[in-house]
């Protein structure tokens, strides 16, 4: 691993892909040697499948996958890794545990936190179109009344509620974080239907990746398989958490 992938003063945190069409895609990341930065590179290695695919299949003016597909094959990679690892340690209750456990705080992560991140979002433009002044103290109050919405009595507040939302390099994007928790559920059907070697199921994941933005995202994905304006594919991705959850309680 090259040195300069260490985390570093003055390094920009957390890890991203860059694309560029015609040349080979480049993944940045901090490497700490940790289970999570091989879900970082997992997921950074799924940006730059969907890049090389797309811009091998596509003109350059539909090379980039709409912002709708934008996470899915970054999360079809850590479904698909959490898959590998809970197969390989199937006989080691403390390693299973642990990946268990990855998995369920990732899910958390990003199907509960980032559509609450969506919501504060949303309420956040709402509020400004309206004529209300985002400060500092207001979108404090915001997002403190979201956490408490989404995450109930049960769980203690504790740092500031400045370190709910500032430090989301997302929210200074138009509208992003939503799709975060929609790519999951989707790349969960296409992860199962792919490990579970469903007849079909990795040749239309390929041609997803290869589309690239060349039709509208609902129909790119009926073609992969999973049908996003019907509730089948986010009942099937809370089944699996369901499943997961039941896993790691037997083994605790």
């Amino acid at each position: 691993m090259d040195r300069r992938a260490a985390e570093n003063l003055g390094k920009r945190s957390g890890g991203y892909q860059v694309g560029v069409y015609t040349a080979n895609p480049f993944i940045l990341l901090n490497w700490t040697d940790k289970l999570y930065s091989t879900f970082v590179l997992a997921h950074e290695s799924g940006h730059a499948m969907h890049s090389w695919f797309a811009q091998q299949a596509q003109p350059s003016e539909y090379a980039d996958a709409p912002i709708f597909l934008a996470e899915v094959a970054s999360t079809f990679n850590e479904n698909i890794l959490t898959d590998y690892l809970l197969e390989k340690y199937q006989d080691d209750p403390k390693k299973l545990i642990f990946i268990l456990e990855q998995y369920i705080t990732g899910f958390i992560g990003t199907i509960y936190r980032q559509t609450q991140f969506a919501e504060f979002e949303d309420a956040a433009y709402k509020a400004e179109q309206k004529g209300q002044t985002l400060t500092a103290d207001y979108l404090d109050q915001l997002s403190g009344e979201l956490v408490n919405k989404y995450y109930g009595p049960a769980v203690e507040e504790t740092g500031t509620r400045t370190q709910s939302w500032a430090y989301v390099p997302h929210f200074y994007m138009n509208y992003y974080v939503y799709q975060y928790a929609t790519s999951w559920a989707v790349s969960t059907a296409l992860s199962e239907a792919v490990w579970q070697h469903e007849p079909g199921a990795l040749e239309r994941y390929l041609d997803l990746l290869r589309a690239g933005g060349s039709d509208d995202p609902v129909t790119l994905l009926k073609h992969a398989g999973v049908d996003v304006t019907d509730s089948q594919y986010l009942e099937r991705a809370f089944a699996l958490f369901e499943k997961r959850l039941n896993q790691i309680e037997k083994l605790l």
